[in-house]
């Protein structure tokens, strides 16, 4: 009868966790669609950046600014962005490892 009792509360365990991970999907589901939107909203204002800095280019043709001049690549810089909640420690061990590659 012990086992039983073990199984059955085993049961309500994993039906807990099922219930928290099912919210936080949720809640993940809806920060990714206001990101997304957020990201949608600043489209024509970086389209319109775009735009001005092609116009600005092609005004005065001679200027060379130090960044767009080519040069030799001596070290190169990476920002790596993962996450840091939830259940994501197979996720970010990933990241690090293929970014260290």
């Amino acid at each position: 009868m012990a086992s039983i009792q073990i199984l059955r509360r085993r049961i309500r365990s994993i039906q807990g966790t099922t219930k928290i991970v099912r919210a936080m999907e949720m809640v993940a589901a809806s920060k990714m669609r206001k990101t997304q939107d957020r990201m949608q909203a600043t489209r024509p204002y970086s389209r319109r950046i775009a735009q001005i800095i092609r116009h600005l280019a092609h005004a005065n043709p001679e200027y060379q600014h130090s960044f767009m001049v080519a040069r030799e690549v001596k070290s190169i810089g990476l920002i790596l962005i993962s996450s840091d909640r939830g259940l994501c420690g197979g996720l970010n061990a990933n990241l690090f490892r293929l970014t260290l590659r």
